[in-house]
């Protein structure tokens, strides 16, 4: 494994240190054949990482952050003639329940600073999860008992905590629109417009801002295609999802079909 030349077109000092860490873990699977695993990783980091791990021969990597549409998630990396049953994530889901009566409300910023002021670096800490009573919050499962026998308090509010069984329901289904539209192109500025409302001049000046992504790694060109599948991300703007790309119109436009969650 050349880290080295797999390195290279990264310039931040953040990202190398980032990636290193992650080909280190990718080069302890191979030479003590065993399952490793990264820390909880942002969208951007998830991608970034993906994106080395896909060039390391001889691996293969899973990602998994508790439930299917997690944004902060942790990857699973180990030989290729392993079964990817046995790549087991090491995470915990933590239930933190409170009496509304006795709180105004408690937002994500309220449980994320209660968790990591009990010592815990924000790396163990995957998405948290905030319904009306309680949040759900996945942790690394090292932690799961400390913060149950620790957190006592969301703010000035009283809190109840538990570890609760990770299934398919344990994260409520996000609500999302579709919508039909036509572009001109699948060029990035002509989509990014049309999905979320700016004129393309705007759109362009955001992208040389660095503020538009494509699976959460910045738009490098205005003049860069989108295909079906691609997350798009707008910073301040929301974001939406290709669902499919559907063709040509009689006016020679291309019709696509998008998601946007509520």
């Amino acid at each position: 494994m050349d880290k080295h030349a797999l390195l290279k077109r990264y310039c931040q000092p953040d990202e190398k240190l980032l990636l290193a860490k992650v080909l280190d873990q990718a080069d302890l699977s191979l030479r003590k054949h065993i399952v490793s695993f990264s820390d909880f990783l942002s969208p951007s980091e998830t991608a970034m990482a993906c994106e080395v791990l896909n060039k390391v021969s001889d691996t293969k990597f899973l990602v998994f952050g508790g439930y299917d549409e997690s944004e902060r998630k942790m990857i699973s990396i180990f030989p290729d003639y392993f079964d990817e049953n046995d790549a087991a994530f090491p995470i915990s889901a933590v239930e933190i329940s409170y009496n509304v009566k006795f709180s105004s409300g408690l937002s994500h910023r309220d449980f994320l600073g209660s968790i990591l002021g009990l010592g815990i670096q924000r790396d163990k800490v995957g998405d948290i999860v905030v319904t009306d009573e309680c949040a759900t919050c996945f942790v690394e499962s090292g932690i799961s008992e400390y913060i149950v026998s620790g957190l006592e308090r969301v703010g000035r509010t009283k809190v109840d905590t538990k570890i609760i069984e990770i299934n398919n329901d344990i994260v409520p289904q996000k609500n999302m629109v579709t919508k039909s539209i036509t572009v001109a192109s699948l060029r990035s500025d002509a989509v990014f417009g049309a999905v979320f409302g700016e004129s393309r001049s705007n759109i362009q000046q955001l992208i040389n801002s660095e503020k538009a992504s494509v699976n959460w790694m910045p738009v490098k060109s205005s003049s860069a295609s989108v295909k079906e599948g691609d997350v798009l991300s707008l910073k301040g703007g929301g974001r939406g999802i290709i669902l499919s790309v559907n063709g040509e119109t009689k006016k020679g436009r291309i019709s696509i079909t998008i998601g946007k969650y509520v």
